[in-house]
């Protein structure tokens, strides 16, 4: 039943690798992920709870993939979304204050501080716009890797993702990937997206 117990969405960026907004083009992602799932029990778990015709896309672990926040692979309804991200930081002592920073910055995450740039890092989305910019190499990547939302779904009862908080590393992904599949199967019957599991157990850390 390999293949039909999940489904995974690249962003277009990712698929195409020609966007200009992607923040990093990572290759055998896809397939990586794939071998999470295959390894996790996932597949097993649908074959002993449903038949091959049983399997519809609500019964399906749904992984989405965005190159950047704008998240056009709708990485919020997922059961497991990933957004790349890259989180800047302000060599200060080669800062102009020039402010093409804050002028790119689409959340307002930059002001001038001392005719410096300052970065806050909570309405900051790492999108990295503001290093692309920077025509002083003042901006530099602190931490890249990817952001990680969880438990998304639509059907008649919506729910948005939970995002966890942090950057996370290639690795600790698919760990956390593999233990969000674990809980899933310890919870599991038919129709029980993992976005409920979440809700009605109260899971904040996986």
């Amino acid at each position: 039943m390999s293949g039909k117990d999940y489904r995974i969405k690249l962003c277009w960026g990712i698929e195409s690798g020609e966007c200009p907004n992607l923040i990093q083009l990572e290759a055998n992602l896809k397939k990586d992920l794939q071998k999470v799932l295959d390894d996790s029990g996932w597949p097993e778990c649908l074959e002993q709870n449903l038949s091959s015709r049983q399997i519809k896309p609500l019964n399906q672990f749904y992984i989405s993939i965005s190159g950047c926040p704008n998240g056009c692979s709708r990485p919020q309804i997922a059961d497991f979304g990933l957004l790349q991200a890259r989180q800047p930081q302000v060599i200060k002592d080669i800062c102009s204050g020039c402010t093409e920073c804050i002028q790119v910055c689409r959340e307002g995450a930059i002001e001038l501080k001392h005719g410096i740039a300052d970065i806050d890092s909570g309405p900051c989305l790492f999108c990295g716009a503001c290093i692309r910019t920077c025509p002083e190499n003042a901006l530099i990547t602190k931490n890249q890797g990817y952001r990680i939302q969880v438990g998304g779904k639509l059907g008649r009862h919506p729910r948005l993702a939970d995002e966890l908080p942090g950057i996370y590393d290639r690795e600790t992904v698919f760990d956390k990937l593999n233990n969000c599949l674990k809980l899933h199967q310890s919870f599991y019957k038919p129709g029980l997206r993992f976005g409920q599991v979440i809700a009605w157990q109260g899971i904040s850390e996986f």
